[in-house]
């Protein structure tokens, strides 16, 4: 997340963050579903609520953190409007550069997919399963069922000055508060159900295979318990546990059928391709090397043969930097295997000749980093792996 502007992140995780926080938080009565072109009516508790979403979304639409690619951008609107129908027209879509899963539709409209958890997915049915999830939570106003109990309390009272005010926090990273946020106020799991009931209900209308979102959960769980750190931490922000999620979107998943279900897998990879390599860079950033070692191995097991070379690299990378038992035997294995497949990447060559030097393979490594010079002839190191070569080849 390197040049982010900080203030913007917050403001695009906090309205995640509220969103959240006043869904989950019961003891309403069950609201009238809203209706497609619906507004709150002037002075209403509901619009207070849009109010501060309001706020947050003028911030969100100028932060830089939004990937201003009209191709991926027409592209996951036109899966989100497939799955919300008539309601496309009142929602906006902001694809955000955070390598977290989450993703959230706010009350006024306001949908939030992050560019972790499009790295994360493997087909357009598991986006429309997760959208569809959200945009249930919309339509249900689960937010409002919550709003008049969670303005009294004093996380509440911090979380709307920041999304309205853009007031700093006092905690050494945006992705920390996020999930601090977020962890505490978990939405219900009656509403849950309700969004899993009706998420797939509108995912599965339009012919999508509804265990794309089983597959999500499934990966996601794999990923918690990878995290050696922080064990049972939820990787969905602002959700139950993976374990019970997995239990309750296998049992609304097993209630539909779809006669030919479909999962568009070629659209999706070929929408989220140009930017594989930007958020496995952001991946890496997040320096949690062993979730990042079961994104990535998942990645690899799942690639294209066109985007296989990738994901071994960022597996090698991975690896490498976290540097623990045998990883520097792992990472060298695995460079060596992305070199043999199509389109690796330049730095795999530089990699490669970088380890074979530590090891005493003079001749291997020059070999390598005269490719990787060759591959990226105005690599921003050349001069330093220049220097290396005249201290790795013979003088003639």
């Amino acid at each position: 997340m390197r040049g982010f502007r900080r203030s913007s992140i917050r403001t695009a995780l906090a309205t995640a963050a509220l969103t959240a926080m006043v869904t989950g938080i019961a003891g309403a009565a069950t609201l009238p579903h809203i209706q497609p072109g619906e507004r709150p009516a002037v002075g209403s508790v509901e619009a207070e609520l849009w109010y501060g979403m309001d706020q947050a979304e003028k911030e969100i639409r100028q932060s830089p953190q939004i990937v201003r690619d009209p191709e991926l951008q027409r592209y996951v609107e036109r899966v989100t409007c497939k799955v919300t129908g008539e309601y496309c027209k009142d929602l906006r879509v902001y694809i955000v550069d955070v390598p977290v899963f989450n993703a959230s539709m706010a009350p006024n409209g306001v949908t939030l997919i992050f560019s972790g958890a499009l790295l994360r997915m493997r087909d357009e049915s598991e986006l429309a399963v997760v959208l569809g999830h959200e945009f249930a939570h919309y339509k249900a106003r689960h937010s409002l069922e919550g709003w008049q109990t969670a303005k009294r309390t004093t996380a509440f009272l911090n979380t709307f000055a920041l999304v309205t005010l853009g007031v700093g926090v006092p905690i050494a990273g945006d992705l920390a508060y996020l999930g601090g946020i977020s962890g505490l106020y978990k939405q219900s799991r009656d509403n849950e159900r309700e969004a899993d009931s009706l998420g797939f209900a509108s995912a599965v209308a339009q012919g999508y295979d509804p265990q794309g979102g089983v597959r999500v959960w499934e990966r996601l769980r794999r990923e918690e318990k990878a995290d050696r750190t922080h064990k049972d931490r939820a990787v969905f922000a602002s959700h139950p546990q993976s374990a019970e999620r997995i239990i309750d979107i296998s049992a609304a998943a097993a209630k539909v059928s779809v006669a030919d279900p479909q999962t568009y897998t070629a659209e999706y990879r070929a929408a989220i391709k140009p930017f594989l390599q930007r958020w496995m860079d952001s991946e890496l950033s997040r320096r949690t090397y062993d979730t990042s070692i079961q994104v990535f191995s998942e990645l690899k097991q799942d690639a294209a043969p066109d985007t296989a070379a990738l994901a071994t690299f960022y597996l090698a990378e991975a690896h490498r930097r976290r540097n623990k038992n045998d990883d520097m035997t792992r990472a060298g294995q695995l460079y060596a295997e992305a070199l043999t497949l199509p389109e690796p990447p330049a730095a795999a060559w530089r990699e490669q000749g970088m380890l074979l030097r530590t090891q005493g393979d003079a001749a291997g490594a020059a070999n390598a980093l005269r490719t990787y010079l060759q591959t990226a002839p105005d690599a921003a190191d050349a001069a330093l792996i220049k220097h290396y070569l005249t201290k790795l080849e013979p003088t003639p």
